[in-house]
């Protein structure tokens, strides 16, 4: 698609993770955006170059791209493509609104070759803000590929991984499953809450925006309460990520589709899986996630309320498949509980995306929900759409869902 010159004065459909603007056009990240109302703008736009250094070892014919909230996380959009300098390193030129801030890393194409720090950490989106033209220079120290390996694991506590293949997407992907600290020690059957995008739940080596810290959490909860569950997480497809967790497509970007498929796997083979592997309490079952993976625990608890009992639905991309209010509002029957959430400052319309999941909130009420008995309904002032946030209000998701 070629680089649009004019800013467009409306804010159209933009993370999200995960889902083809030009760099001039101010439109909704495609996890933490919804549809905007029309808005006209004044604001003089601002050019600016990056010149960004790369490790030697980079290899000689890679390309590098410049992802963030201004073209849906895109790792590998050729409209943001980075031109190789003589000298080795890479440029690209952008133009936005004066006063526009964007967040955003730099990949080779996809989130298994992101950048990471200096000591093969994962690093915070960079963030820019547009009010001064010029050039500015950034320095990448480490690709994800190169040093993973080397990175220190974040686990806490018994995590186990392992390769599953989904008949359903007739792919293969990682599961991690959290075990709690009395597991090995007793002969009770625990709740299992099943979640979206398991390489950003444990550990930080895996994860390319930061990690929840669903371990490290659920280990306090143990202490301080005696709380246990298991928690099965499923990785994202990574580009396909978009697909896999959206039930429909989306027409603006001819995105999406298998979110079903997605669903019918962990219903029709990982559940059965865990339930006959391990020590299982079925009746008990939720599942949990967060932007698309949001929507996806929702589109999962309606199209399942007998497997999923509760759901959690943190920051849901409601926007990109609107098709999911008709879908809930329709549904005979419902799971047992809902917890809801979202951020005050998700995106760049926070205003748009809370209205997105006001609407939901609106629709579970017209249905008989009520807050604090079996919906609760959570706005974090000044949240952001990002995993530290996810993570900081798991503890009280997963207490509000399983306690009884």
């Amino acid at each position: 698609m070629k680089r649009m010159i004019m800013y467009l004065s409306t804010v159209l459909l933009i993370a999200v993770v995960s889902g083809c603007i030009s760099e001039q056009t101010q439109t909704q990240t495609l996890e933490s955006n919804s549809p905007t109302q029309t808005t006209t703008t004044t604001s003089p736009q601002i050019t600016v170059t990056f010149i960004v250094s790369v490790p030697e070892y980079t290899p000689e014919n890679d390309s590098i791209y410049i992802a963030g909230d201004f073209n849906n996380w895109n790792p590998k959009d050729e409209r943001y493509k980075l031109v190789k300098l003589p000298d080795g390193r890479w440029k690209i030129t952008l133009t936005f609104p004066y006063g526009k801030t964007i967040q955003f890393k730099f990949t080779r194409g996809s989130w298994e070759t992101v950048e990471k720090g200096i000591n093969g950490e994962e690093i915070p989106n960079r963030r820019f803000t547009f009010t001064k033209s010029g050039t500015y220079e950034f320095k990448v120290h480490n690709w994800r590929d190169f040093v993973e390996k080397n990175v220190k694991h974040t686990i806490t506590g018994n995590v186990i991984t392992f390769e599953m293949f989904i008949p359903q997407l007739n792919t293969t992907r990682r599961i991690w499953i959290y075990l709690p600290p009395d597991y090995n020690y007793s002969t009770k059957r625990y709740p299992v809450l099943y979640m979206f995008d398991g390489q950003n739940l444990f550990d930080a080596a895996t994860s390319f925006a930061g990690e929840w810290g669903v371990d490290e959490a659920l280990e306090k909860l143990y202490k301080e309460k005696n709380f246990s569950i298991i928690v099965v997480g499923i990785d994202n497809g990574g580009d396909r990520r978009i697909d896999e967790y959206a039930p429909w497509v989306n027409r603006d970007y001819r995105r999406g589709g298998l979110g079903n498929a997605t669903v019918k796997f962990i219903v029709e083979t990982l559940k059965p899986y865990i339930d006959a592997h391990y020590r299982t309490d079925p009746e008990k079952t939720g599942i949990m996630g967060s932007s698309l993976g949001g929507l996806m625990a929702i589109y999962a608890g309606f199209s399942y309320p007998e497997v999923f009992r509760y759901v959690g639905a943190m920051s849901s991309a409601f926007w990109f498949n609107p098709e999911i209010y008709d879908f809930v509002r329709e549904a005979k029957k419902g799971p047992e509980k809902i917890y809801i959430d979202w951020g005050t400052n998700e995106g760049r319309n926070p205003k748009a995306f809370s209205e997105s999941n006001e609407k939901m909130v609106k629709i579970l009420k017209e249905k008989g929900y009520r807050e604090e008995f079996n919906l609760k309904v959570v706005i974090d002032k000044g949240g952001l759409h990002n995993e530290y946030y996810w993570g900081k209000r798991f503890p009280q998701a997963v207490l509000w869902l399983f306690e009884e």
